[in-house]
Protein backbone atom coordinates (compact mmCIF):
# COMPACT_ATOMS: atom_id res chain seq x y z
CA UNK A 1 0.00 0.00 0.00
CA UNK A 2 1.35 3.69 -0.74
CA UNK A 3 2.09 5.78 2.18
CA UNK A 4 2.18 9.61 2.30
CA UNK A 5 4.78 10.97 5.07
CA UNK A 6 4.05 14.45 6.01
CA UNK A 7 6.56 16.71 7.81
CA UNK A 8 5.69 20.32 8.88
CA UNK A 9 8.62 22.43 9.32
CA UNK A 10 9.59 25.54 11.00
CA UNK A 11 12.90 26.78 11.30
CA UNK A 12 13.86 23.20 11.88
CA UNK A 13 17.59 22.01 13.55
CA UNK A 14 18.95 21.27 9.81
CA UNK A 15 21.11 18.30 11.34
CA UNK A 16 18.43 16.50 12.92
CA UNK A 17 15.72 16.89 9.62
CA UNK A 18 18.89 15.35 7.38
CA UNK A 19 18.83 12.62 10.00
CA UNK A 20 15.15 12.07 9.54
CA UNK A 21 15.41 12.01 5.60
CA UNK A 22 18.47 9.16 6.02
CA UNK A 23 16.80 7.11 8.26
CA UNK A 24 13.35 7.23 5.47
CA UNK A 25 15.15 6.90 2.92
CA UNK A 26 16.83 3.63 4.28
CA UNK A 27 13.66 2.08 5.82
CA UNK A 28 12.60 -1.34 4.56
CA UNK A 29 8.96 -0.84 3.48
CA UNK A 30 8.51 -1.99 0.10
CA UNK A 31 5.68 0.06 -1.14
CA UNK A 32 5.32 3.36 -3.10
CA UNK A 33 6.06 6.58 -0.40
CA UNK A 34 6.10 9.88 -0.54
CA UNK A 35 7.46 12.82 1.50
CA UNK A 36 5.83 15.95 1.80
CA UNK A 37 7.30 19.14 4.39
CA UNK A 38 5.11 21.63 4.39
CA UNK A 39 6.05 25.21 6.50
CA UNK A 40 4.19 25.79 9.33
CA UNK A 41 1.73 28.80 8.54
CA UNK A 42 -0.29 29.31 10.92
CA UNK A 43 -0.06 26.44 13.55
CA UNK A 44 0.82 22.98 13.34
CA UNK A 45 -3.11 21.46 12.80
CA UNK A 46 -3.20 23.49 9.47
CA UNK A 47 0.10 22.65 8.25
CA UNK A 48 -1.13 19.08 8.72
CA UNK A 49 -3.81 19.18 6.82
CA UNK A 50 -2.40 20.54 4.42
CA UNK A 51 -0.28 17.87 4.03
CA UNK A 52 -2.69 15.34 4.44
CA UNK A 53 -4.95 17.40 1.64
CA UNK A 54 -1.88 16.80 -0.65
CA UNK A 55 -1.18 13.56 -0.21
CA UNK A 56 -0.96 10.74 -3.03
CA UNK A 57 -1.54 7.39 -1.12
CA UNK A 58 -4.68 6.29 1.03
CA UNK A 59 -2.27 6.20 4.26
CA UNK A 60 -0.73 9.43 5.36
CA UNK A 61 1.90 9.39 8.42
CA UNK A 62 2.45 12.52 10.61
CA UNK A 63 6.48 12.91 11.56
CA UNK A 64 7.79 16.26 13.14
CA UNK A 65 10.46 17.87 12.13
CA UNK A 66 12.46 16.53 15.56
CA UNK A 67 11.57 12.64 15.61
CA UNK A 68 13.72 10.51 13.89
CA UNK A 69 12.35 6.73 13.29
CA UNK A 70 14.44 4.22 14.86
CA UNK A 71 15.23 1.66 12.75
CA UNK A 72 14.93 0.59 9.42
CA UNK A 73 11.61 -1.61 9.73
CA UNK A 74 9.75 1.66 11.80
CA UNK A 75 7.46 2.59 8.55
CA UNK A 76 7.24 -1.21 8.05
CA UNK A 77 6.19 -1.82 11.42
CA UNK A 78 4.20 1.28 11.72
CA UNK A 79 1.92 0.87 8.57
CA UNK A 80 1.45 -3.15 8.49
CA UNK A 81 -1.55 -3.20 11.29
CA UNK A 82 -3.43 -1.47 8.37
CA UNK A 83 -3.73 -4.81 6.83
CA UNK A 84 -6.39 -5.00 8.77
CA UNK A 85 -9.48 -3.34 8.17
CA UNK A 86 -11.01 -2.90 11.27
CA UNK A 87 -7.34 -0.35 11.83
CA UNK A 88 -8.13 3.05 11.29
CA UNK A 89 -4.53 4.57 13.03
CA UNK A 90 -1.41 3.66 14.16
CA UNK A 91 1.13 5.01 16.84
CA UNK A 92 4.40 5.28 17.25
CA UNK A 93 6.02 5.13 20.93
CA UNK A 94 8.08 8.24 21.68
CA UNK A 95 11.88 8.38 23.53
CA UNK A 96 13.00 11.17 24.66
CA UNK A 97 16.79 10.10 25.41
CA UNK A 98 18.64 10.25 28.91
CA UNK A 99 21.67 12.09 27.10
CA UNK A 100 19.78 14.72 25.67
CA UNK A 101 17.84 15.27 29.05
CA UNK A 102 20.74 14.98 31.03
CA UNK A 103 21.48 18.03 28.56
CA UNK A 104 18.89 20.32 30.10
CA UNK A 105 18.91 22.88 32.98
CA UNK A 106 17.66 21.62 36.62
CA UNK A 107 13.71 23.00 35.68
CA UNK A 108 13.70 21.70 32.24
CA UNK A 109 14.47 18.50 33.67
CA UNK A 110 11.86 18.26 36.88
CA UNK A 111 9.46 19.46 34.31
CA UNK A 112 9.78 16.80 31.42
CA UNK A 113 10.58 13.89 33.85
CA UNK A 114 7.83 12.52 33.01
CA UNK A 115 8.51 12.10 29.54
CA UNK A 116 12.20 10.81 29.91
CA UNK A 117 12.85 7.17 28.39
CA UNK A 118 10.22 5.70 26.40
CA UNK A 119 6.31 6.38 26.52
CA UNK A 120 3.44 5.50 24.58
CA UNK A 121 0.85 8.19 23.12
CA UNK A 122 -2.03 7.25 22.85
CA UNK A 123 -2.02 9.47 19.79
CA UNK A 124 -0.21 12.66 18.70
CA UNK A 125 1.03 13.40 15.52
CA UNK A 126 5.09 12.55 16.48
CA UNK A 127 5.22 9.65 14.22
CA UNK A 128 1.54 8.20 13.82
CA UNK A 129 -0.23 6.88 10.96
CA UNK A 130 -3.72 7.37 9.58
CA UNK A 131 -6.29 5.90 6.77
CA UNK A 132 -6.51 9.18 5.10
CA UNK A 133 -10.32 8.45 4.53
CA UNK A 134 -11.82 8.45 7.93
CA UNK A 135 -9.20 12.02 8.63
CA UNK A 136 -11.65 13.17 5.96
CA UNK A 137 -14.41 11.20 7.16
CA UNK A 138 -14.19 13.40 11.02
CA UNK A 139 -12.64 16.27 9.23
CA UNK A 140 -8.88 15.89 9.72
CA UNK A 141 -7.85 18.20 12.72
CA UNK A 142 -9.60 20.74 13.75
CA UNK A 143 -7.45 23.68 12.76
CA UNK A 144 -10.55 25.74 13.72
CA UNK A 145 -10.04 25.88 17.32
CA UNK A 146 -6.82 24.20 17.34
CA UNK A 147 -3.23 25.47 16.10
CA UNK A 148 -0.67 23.98 18.41
CA UNK A 149 -2.16 22.04 21.41
CA UNK A 150 -5.11 19.85 21.78
CA UNK A 151 -5.48 18.78 18.34
CA UNK A 152 -4.12 15.29 18.74
CA UNK A 153 -6.68 14.86 21.59
CA UNK A 154 -9.55 15.68 19.86
CA UNK A 155 -8.65 14.02 16.88
CA UNK A 156 -8.19 10.65 19.10
CA UNK A 157 -11.89 10.96 20.33
CA UNK A 158 -13.31 11.39 17.25
CA UNK A 159 -11.29 8.10 15.45
CA UNK A 160 -11.73 5.77 18.38
CA UNK A 161 -15.45 5.95 17.95
CA UNK A 162 -14.67 5.07 13.94
CA UNK A 163 -12.44 1.64 14.42
CA UNK A 164 -9.51 0.64 16.27
CA UNK A 165 -5.99 2.68 17.02
CA UNK A 166 -3.28 0.14 17.23
CA UNK A 167 0.09 0.92 18.69
CA UNK A 168 3.04 -1.32 17.11
CA UNK A 169 6.59 -1.65 18.15
CA UNK A 170 7.26 1.53 16.36
CA UNK A 171 9.75 3.92 18.21
CA UNK A 172 10.48 7.50 17.39
CA UNK A 173 13.31 9.23 19.13
CA UNK A 174 11.98 12.94 20.39
CA UNK A 175 15.09 14.98 20.03
CA UNK A 176 13.79 18.37 20.93
CA UNK A 177 15.64 20.49 23.16
CA UNK A 178 14.18 22.40 26.10
CA UNK A 179 15.02 25.10 28.51
CA UNK A 180 12.85 26.00 31.94
CA UNK A 181 11.68 29.21 30.43
CA UNK A 182 10.48 27.58 27.44
CA UNK A 183 9.23 24.76 28.75
CA UNK A 184 6.85 26.96 31.30
CA UNK A 185 5.27 28.51 28.53
CA UNK A 186 4.87 24.88 26.81
CA UNK A 187 2.96 24.16 30.27
CA UNK A 188 0.29 27.20 29.56
CA UNK A 189 0.44 26.09 25.76
CA UNK A 190 -1.04 22.69 26.74
CA UNK A 191 -3.19 24.13 29.50
CA UNK A 192 -4.73 26.20 26.65
CA UNK A 193 -5.13 23.00 24.67
CA UNK A 194 -6.70 21.15 27.17
CA UNK A 195 -9.25 24.18 28.53
CA UNK A 196 -10.77 24.56 24.87
CA UNK A 197 -10.90 20.37 25.10
CA UNK A 198 -13.05 20.39 28.20
CA UNK A 199 -15.35 23.45 26.80
CA UNK A 200 -15.65 21.47 23.56
CA UNK A 201 -16.60 18.24 24.94
CA UNK A 202 -17.41 18.76 28.98
CA UNK A 203 -17.41 16.22 31.07
CA UNK A 204 -17.36 13.65 28.18
CA UNK A 205 -13.31 14.60 27.97
CA UNK A 206 -11.40 12.15 30.01
CA UNK A 207 -9.85 13.79 33.04
CA UNK A 208 -11.49 16.87 33.11
CA UNK A 209 -12.29 16.89 36.28
CA UNK A 210 -8.60 16.42 37.45
CA UNK A 211 -7.71 19.38 35.06
CA UNK A 212 -10.66 21.63 36.21
CA UNK A 213 -8.99 21.17 39.70
CA UNK A 214 -5.46 22.05 38.35
CA UNK A 215 -7.18 25.62 37.44
CA UNK A 216 -8.64 26.88 40.58
CA UNK A 217 -6.28 28.97 42.36
CA UNK A 218 -4.00 28.05 45.01
CA UNK A 219 -5.65 24.67 45.29
CA UNK A 220 -4.69 23.73 42.04
CA UNK A 221 -1.37 23.85 43.17
CA UNK A 222 -2.02 20.39 45.15
CA UNK A 223 -2.56 17.91 42.41
CA UNK A 224 0.72 19.50 40.85
CA UNK A 225 2.86 18.54 43.83
CA UNK A 226 0.96 15.30 44.16
CA UNK A 227 1.96 14.20 40.77
CA UNK A 228 5.42 14.59 40.61
CA UNK A 229 7.34 11.50 40.30
CA UNK A 230 9.36 11.48 43.10
CA UNK A 231 11.13 8.67 43.40
CA UNK A 232 12.20 8.56 40.40
CA UNK A 233 14.25 11.80 40.78
CA UNK A 234 14.50 12.65 44.06
CA UNK A 235 17.19 15.42 42.99
CA UNK A 236 14.60 17.41 41.42
CA UNK A 237 11.88 17.48 44.10
CA UNK A 238 13.39 20.45 45.19
CA UNK A 239 13.15 22.49 41.92
CA UNK A 240 9.74 21.49 40.89
CA UNK A 241 8.68 22.85 44.71
CA UNK A 242 9.64 25.93 44.04
CA UNK A 243 8.74 26.39 40.84
CA UNK A 244 5.16 25.06 41.34
CA UNK A 245 3.54 28.20 42.24
CA UNK A 246 4.74 29.30 38.83
CA UNK A 247 3.78 26.13 37.04
CA UNK A 248 0.16 26.46 38.31
CA UNK A 249 0.30 29.71 37.59
CA UNK A 250 0.61 29.13 33.59
CA UNK A 251 -1.40 26.34 33.99
CA UNK A 252 -4.55 28.83 35.28
CA UNK A 253 -3.59 31.46 32.39
CA UNK A 254 -3.80 28.79 29.68
CA UNK A 255 -6.57 26.39 30.78
CA UNK A 256 -9.07 29.22 31.63
CA UNK A 257 -7.95 31.22 28.24
CA UNK A 258 -9.19 28.23 26.43
CA UNK A 259 -12.01 27.14 28.28
CA UNK A 260 -13.25 30.89 28.11
CA UNK A 261 -12.58 31.19 23.98
CA UNK A 262 -13.26 27.69 23.16
CA UNK A 263 -10.87 27.74 21.28
CA UNK A 264 -6.94 27.04 21.47
CA UNK A 265 -4.61 30.35 20.55
CA UNK A 266 -1.22 30.20 22.30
Amino acid sequence: MGVSIIIPVHNPDKEILKKILVELKNQSYKGKSEIIQINIGKGLAESMNTGFRKAKNEIVVSLHQDCIPQGKFWLENLVKPFKEKRIIATVSKVELPISLWESFDKIAQALTLKELGVIQPLLDEKGCAYKRSVLKEVGFFDEKNFRTAGEDFDLYIKLKNKGIIAYPEATVIHLHKTTGFSRLNKERQYANGFGTLVRIYGTKMPGWHKGLIKAIPLIGIIPLLVSFPYKKAKELSFYFIAISSIVHYKYFLGFWEGFIRGKQTL
